[in-house]
């Protein structure tokens, strides 16, 4: 039996993009562990451990799909309290967006492929294991032009988790 791949469909920053939101994260001086810029991404879906047979499914899902280029406005700093997490998102999801990640998530009910089905929220992970949310914060705008989205494979690593694109759309 083959060793499942723990996966997810992702909106990936670019490297310009991804200074902007660790000017941020460095600016929070947050008490927790500080997410790795390289790894900064918006989960779309989280499909879990997949075993890789079902690699060719979960990549047909992706290449039936449409994704229509958005701008987005990362301006929006929140925490999940029980996780310690604290993230960037957006005060408003573009409807194209928000259209495309129903429509993901459709697909893979379809197809049949596992996913967590709790409630979509966009948001890129700054901090985890948080006790309290930062005091100051500074009004932040990062525009982003987002166009396409991967699928993402979370492999552990000696040091934590390492993620590797292994598809593009």
């Amino acid at each position: 039996m083959s060793k499942s791949r723990r996966l997810f469909f992702a909106l990936v920053p670019d490297q310009a993009i991804r200074e902007q939101i660790e000017c941020v994260q460095k600016s929070l001086a947050g008490s927790g562990r500080a997410a790795k810029p390289h790894q900064f991404h918006a989960t779309l879906a989280f499909l879990g451990m997949q075993q890789p047979e079902v690699i060719p499914a979960i990549q047909a899902v992706a290449e039936g799909l449409s994704f229509k280029p958005c701008r987005l406005c990362m301006d929006r700093i929140g925490q999940f309290r029980r996780a310690g997490v604290l993230w960037l998102g957006i005060h408003e999801v573009p409807g194209a967006l928000e259209a495309f990640q129903n429509s993901l998530v459709s697909a893979l009910l379809d197809a049949g492929i596992g996913y967590d089905q709790k409630p979509w929220e966009f948001h890129i992970t700054l901090y985890r294991k948080m006790r309290k949310r930062p005091v100051i914060m500074d009004p932040v705008a990062i525009e982003w032009q987002v166009n396409g989205f991967e699928l993402i494979e979370s492999v552990s690593v000696g040091s934590g988790v390492e993620y590797r694109s292994i598809g593009h759309w």
